[in-house]
């Protein structure tokens, strides 16, 4: 006899389920009341392809059990499968707490024995012995990654003694009303005996039952009640999180719509954020894995992606205490008692915090947007967007940015590049070659874009594309003193209505050009084009320029004969391999290379560090600590390379920039190069036009092989 069969356990069951599920429809409705009143993000599209993704990403647990993560992966994913199969049991419990004629047990009769008994057991040991692993890695291992407070202790208390109870309830069914099949719940089974076995009275048997039982009730519904204050509130949020994920490519930014009807730009306060961005920070688990990939937290700026999410869910919460009175609120979740984060922004003490005080300035303009925040997140959570956002709120209401950025957007507003003093012009690389004007009939146009043309390091890389294209036979063009800024750097720093104006002239101008397939030099340029123009009408057919060189390998119109004995190292962009996922094709431009061996990074492909001038630090400069390129430009040395070969204007500034802090001696330094003008050197052979010295630092063993 369960003790909610008769009184006055029935009343007392019902009372307690009823209240429990009362205050957890309160707590949660509650936050979702603040959601509501957030911006509006359609994340319903794309549905099939959003429902079938759970069954790896949340079924699966694919981005949790990561092979550098191997052993939160392996515990992790114990306590998660046992905690959803278990769910029969919990509901099977739950109902038999009303009647046992309604339980799934009786209603399944042998089928529930020989199917569910045994594997609810095996799962109840699974996730005892991933919490026991849990445990030793909060205890003893500590990851300097992972936020250790007492609400972790409190929430492995919870299910572990949840597992612990269920064991021990299911023991004492069996003990005291025994039959056939129960056999099957061996572990349960097996305890029965031991009480059996030891002499146990039915009546001590009754009443350890009656204990056991009323621990298990309450425990499942002080857990279920505590999950929104916690920060394991993404064992509710997860599967919202993952399903309405964004399946665009994560270099993409939603625009600003309809700004004559705007009374303020990004988010500033709560209520600007989308309800997915309020979502995002009661799914973060603290798990620290975005903090210990992000080049601006590794090099000691003030940005933390994972405190980011802390301080919004802060905010949040916030909001969320006007509408409700509390009952407890977790001391993590507590507001700073004076202004700001922390982080000594700058904030006075006193009055409400709002968002982008909460978060902080610097941490706002740390972000080099490279995406290894994202790329590692096992919950999907969108650093990026948001971060942004708050960086549009600073520059376009407030005007609050750093001195460089202010200067960058005048050059960019004034003469449509964001490069101050250069010499050139968008046609001096052009001295020397017979580079074709754009005029429709040529297949591609060939973008060079503003870094191309206008600094001097990255004009032999234009030069390197326009011969090797003339090389193949390509159909292409130029548009010369036509081309303009895409408006990227616009848009990364915050001014999105500055971006949006570039962007569309731009677009008016190739379409009246008749344009279809663009090659791009620079991944940012290929990014907005490729990723964000479709938004403004600008459907076009974008290659960068790495991706088109191989392809033009592969087919046999390029051919490689100049032996280039050099070991080379390939640097990712981030705007090309993880926010695009082009990894291979600059590798099988190396690959290529006559006598040229290729040697990794310890962090490659997915898992790259950034050079650190992505989200427009090309014209930011960094707050404090190391410089991210130069971290970057330690670990190419470490390869032993005398190449550091990459695909992209920016990164190559930022190593020629890092590399004489790291060699101070001229003679001992490693050489960087752009895989086009490597190609160029085995194909063609150096340069010798006016502006070719780049090449000329490795032109020798080039000669020497002839």
């Amino acid at each position: 006899m369960l003790p909610t069969h008769e009184f006055p356990g029935n009343y007392l069951y019902f009372i307690s389920f009823a209240a429990a599920l009362a205050f957890f429809a309160y707590s949660v409705g509650t936050r979702v009341a603040v959601f509501v009143t957030g911006r509006g993000d359609n994340r319903f599209d794309k549905l099939i392809e959003r429902l079938v993704s759970l069954v790896p990403y949340l079924l699966g647990n694919a981005r949790v059990a990561r092979r550098r993560y191997w052993y939160s992966g392996v515990l992790h994913t114990m306590i998660w499968w046992g905690f959803l199969v278990l769910q029969v049991r919990t509901l099977n419990f739950l109902l038999k707490g009303f009647s046992t004629s309604i339980s799934l047990e009786h209603l399944g009769g042998s089928y529930y024995d020989v199917l569910v008994r045994a594997p609810m057991d095996l799962f109840n040991i699974l996730v005892i012995v991933g919490c026991l692993m849990a445990a030793y890695q909060r205890a003893f291992w500590k990851p300097a990654r992972m936020s250790l407070n007492l609400d972790g202790w409190l929430i492995l208390f919870f299910i572990a003694f949840l597992m612990v109870t269920d064991v021990f309830v299911n023991s004492f069914e069996i003990a005291t009303d025994p039959h056939a099949g129960q056999a099957w719940s061996f572990l349960a089974y097996g305890l029965a005996r031991v009480w059996d076995g030891i002499g146990m009275s039915r009546g001590t048997q009754q009443g350890f039952l009656d204990f056991w039982w009323y621990a298990h009730l309450y425990d499942f519904l002080l857990f279920l009640n505590y999950l929104p204050y916690s920060k394991h509130s993404h064992v509710l949020t997860v599967p919202f999180n993952i399903l309405f994920r964004r399946v665009a490519p994560t270099g993409q930014l939603q625009p600003i719509r309809d700004f004559e009807h705007q009374e303020r730009f990004g988010a500033g306060v709560v209520q600007d954020l989308t309800w997915k961005q309020m979502l995002d920070p009661y799914t973060c688990t603290e798990c620290g894995r975005c903090e210990i990939n992000c080049p601006a937290y590794l090099t000691g700026k003030e940005l933390s992606p994972k405190r980011v999410m802390h301080d919004m869910r802060v905010s949040i919460e916030r909001e969320v205490h006007k509408v409700q009175t509390p009952l407890f609120v977790w001391d993590a979740l507590r507001a700073p008692a004076a202004g700001g984060n922390g982080h000594g922004n700058g904030h006075a003490a006193g009055g409400e915090v709002t968002l982008v005080e909460q978060v902080g300035f610097n941490p706002i303009w740390d972000c080099v947007t490279c995406g290894a925040c994202q790329e590692q997140c096992p919950v999907f959570i969108e650093h990026i967007p948001a971060l942004q956002d708050m960086r549009r709120f600073l520059t376009m209401n407030e005007a609050n940015m750093p001195e460089t950025a202010a200067q960058t957007l005048m050059q960019l507003e004034q003469r449509g590049h964001p490069w101050r003093g250069t010499p050139f012009t968008r046609t001096s690389w052009m001295e020397g070659l017979d580079v074709p004007a754009f005029d429709g009939t040529q297949e591609y146009l060939y973008w060079v874009g503003c870094s191309g043309a206008l600094v001097d390091r990255n004009i032999p890389t234009t030069r390197a594309v326009a011969r090797l294209l003339a090389e193949a036979g390509v159909s292409y063009g130029c548009l010369g003193d036509e081309e303009s800024c895409t408006g990227d750097p616009a848009r990364r720093l915050g001014n999105e209505y500055l971006y949006q104006t570039q962007a569309e002239a731009l677009i008016g101008l190739l379409k009246a050009k008749g344009v279809r397939k663009i090659i791009t030099n620079c991944p940012h340029c290929f990014n907005t084009m490729t990723n964000e123009y479709p938004d403004f009408d600008g459907e076009f057919e974008v290659i960068h320029h790495s991706s088109f060189l191989s392809r033009l390998l592969r087919e046999g119109t390029l051919r490689p004969k100049h032996e280039l004995p050099l070991a080379v190292t390939y640097h990712d962009s981030c705007y090309l391999g993880r926010h695009n996922g082009n990894y291979d094709g600059p590798r099988d431009i190396v690959d290529a290379l006559p006598g040229a061996g290729r040697v990794e990074m310890p962090r490659n492909r997915a898992n790259s560090f950034c050079c650190g001038a992505g989200g427009s630090h090309m014209w930011v400069e960094e707050s404090k600590g190391k410089r991210i390129n130069v971290a970057r430009t330690e670990e190419a040395y470490s390869t032993g390379a005398q190449v550091v070969a990459t695909a992209c204007p920016f990164c190559i500034q930022m190593f020629e920039d890092g590399i004489p802090t790291v060699e101070p001696d001229e003679e001992k330094r490693i050489k960087t190069f752009d895989v086009a003008e490597l190609l160029e050197l085995t194909v063609i052979g150096p340069p010798d036009a006016p502006g070719a010295k780049a090449a000329a630092a490795i032109a020798a063993p080039v000669k020497d092989a002839e």
